[in-house]
């Protein structure tokens, strides 16, 4: 199946309250569940989708308030993501999931990990704890949160801008990065900005409770403080580097992405 195909299947369920949307390629014994970063969706994995759905079950979903998903509920945080997505686990009669997180859905696949253990057999976060327990100063949150207020749009792209992309970044995925970000709902993005910014103490407590071993895969374009992996993890935790100029390898470089995910998919397996 291409990657239109794909589009053009997206399912649906009720979760919790909410309709999550979701491509679900329907085969497979391992399944390869996909959640992406905040104020993107499920289409940024159609790479991964059309390269892994050859061995693997592969799903990826639009998070609440996302993409095609409902926003019924009126609760932005990676707990409550984590119990929508454990609800989606075991609706769909998952088993040996591997979740790859990206961004702000490796806090939803802690979160997930805690609610749903028995269905999950590997973890992978994608380019987003490089700085495990580091919170912003006080000051700059209460910057950035009112700048959120009193001019979304604006505000998300400088942010995006700042701490997400380069200059040495491709312009098409700067335009579609940009263009999502335009796009979200203030009443959603700004709370789930402000949890974010709250999170690093949970992420920690989360993190000295996995049982599962942790891969991660960041891209070198901002460097990664590997002492709390260390810290909190000991040896149970696999950093992984990739070359690239921004915060989103499945659509800068997907063959790369692809084959390094491979190798460590196959070793979740052995």
């Amino acid at each position: 199946m291409n990657n239109i195909e794909y589009m053009n299947k997206t399912k649906t369920i009720d979760i919790n309250g909410e309709s999550l949307a979701y491509y679900d390629t329907g085969k497979g014994n391992t399944t390869l569940l996909f959640l992406h970063g905040a104020f993107i969706k499920k289409e940024y994995w159609i790479g991964q989708l059309s390269y892994f759905s050859r061995k693997y079950r592969v799903i990826a979903v639009d998070l609440p308030g996302h993409g095609a998903s409902t926003h019924n509920i009126g609760e932005w945080t990676g707990q409550r993501f984590g119990k929508d997505i454990g609800k989606f686990i075991e609706a769909l009669h998952l088993h040996d999931v591997i979740i790859i997180g990206h961004s702000f859905g490796a806090d939803v696949m802690l979160e997930t990990v805690t609610v749903s253990t028995s269905h999950i057999s590997g973890l992978i976060e994608i380019d987003h704890m490089k700085n495990v327990g580091m919170e912003l100063p006080r000051e700059a949150v209460s910057q950035i949160v009112q700048g959120l207020h009193a001019d979304f749009e604006h505000t998300c792209v400088q942010f995006a801008k700042h701490a997400l992309l380069t200059d040495a970044t491709d312009p098409k995925i700067v335009s579609k990065l940009l263009a999502d970000y335009k796009q979200m709902d203030p009443e959603l993005g700004i709370p789930l900005l402000q949890n974010g910014f709250d999170y690093p103490k949970r992420a920690v407590a989360l993190l000295k409770r996995l049982k599962l071993k942790l891969y991660s895969i960041h891209v070198n374009y901002t460097p990664t403080n590997e002492e709390p992996f260390k810290k909190y993890l000991g040896e149970n935790y696999e950093l992984h580097h990739m070359d690239g100029t921004c915060h989103y390898p499945m659509l800068e470089n997907p063959d790369s992405l692809n084959k390094l995910l491979e190798r460590i998919i196959l070793k979740i397996e052995n």
